[in-house]
């Protein structure tokens, strides 16, 4: 009876009930799993980013004046071992011919302007060249190179490079001299298959090969003058002149010519009806020396 009472009376009062606590949001298991897939690529990220950069002290000390590498002395621009300062075409004093390929025909008025330039001057000659006028049996030439790089260097041969053909037979300007041509020292001889540069003794005789007897060193800004007679009493040849440059142990070939064109010479026939025109001057006229017109077919 008792212990029913008690419940009856336990009875009459309300049941306490405890208020949920509400979860926040980032306990939620939604929030977790998301914030655990944001951050965990970011933190690989940053991983990776860390052990790829190279390890730099934090501070380098500066460099003393002592320490710091001088800067390079400019050098001069690179080029071949030898330069060519000047390249002339000089007539020989031996004689004032000239022979063209083509038939030259000179008026009155032409030849007195040629007749008015002094014989054996830069002027007439030059006029002889303008006109296309080629040097007979030789021409002369003079070359001034120097050394073009640090290390000296040493020329050991010089050679023409021809390209020939028959003799021109066009036109004959004769007028020999009576004087002596100065010797030379270097002769090509464009009638040999490898015309090489020889000793010249005279105007007749080839000496050996000039380089198998000596050899020309220079060191850089070094000049050296070469006097060259090129030859031939068979061909009409246009070359040039390749010389053999020894620099830092390596044999090198280096092209001369005249200005971008070719040297020319022409073998001049003995027989003046082989020309198609003809003048004469200088002792070839006894009458006054001037260049006059002759015959090529009777002219003796």
């Amino acid at each position: 009876m008792r212990a029913g009472a008690e419940l009856a009376n336990h009875s009459k009062y309300p049941r306490i009930r405890h208020p949920i606590k509400q979860r926040r949001w980032w306990n939620r298991p939604a929030a977790k799993w998301a914030g655990t897939a944001i951050a965990t690529p970011v933190l690989v990220g940053v991983l990776i980013w860390a052990i790829q950069q190279p390890f730099t002290p934090s501070a380098r000390p500066s460099a003393t004046p002592e320490s710091r590498t001088p800067s390079p002395t400019p050098t001069r621009p690179a080029g071949p071992p030898v330069s060519v300062d000047l390249v002339q075409v000089e007539h020989s004093d031996l004689h004032n011919n000239w022979i063209f390929p083509q038939a030259v025909t000179l008026s009155d008025d032409q030849l007195a302007q040629l007749n008015a330039l002094p014989e054996y001057s830069g002027a007439q000659h030059r006029w002889f060249r303008q006109q296309g006028g080629v040097d007979p049996s030789s021409t002369n030439l003079k070359i001034v190179v120097h050394g073009n790089v640090d290390r000296p260097v040493r020329i050991v041969g010089m050679k023409a490079v021809p390209r020939c053909g028959p003799p021109l037979t066009g036109t004959l300007f004769e007028s020999p001299s009576a004087g002596n041509e100065e010797s030379v020292k270097i002769g090509l001889d464009l009638d040999k298959p490898d015309p090489r540069g020889k000793t010249l003794i005279n105007d007749l005789e080839w000496g050996g090969d000039y380089f198998q007897q000596k050899t020309i060193s220079l060191k850089r800004d070094e000049e050296i003058t070469f006097q060259v007679i090129a030859k031939t009493q068979k061909h009409y040849c246009e070359f040039s002149i390749a010389l053999d440059v020894l620099s830092n142990g390596k044999l090198i070939g280096q092209s001369i010519d005249d200005h971008g064109k070719p040297f020319k010479v022409s073998a001049r026939n003995s027989d003046y009806s082989s020309y198609q025109k003809m003048y004469i001057g200088g002792v070839a006229n006894p009458d006054d020396g001037k260049w006059r017109s002759v015959d090529p077919q009777t002219y003796q």
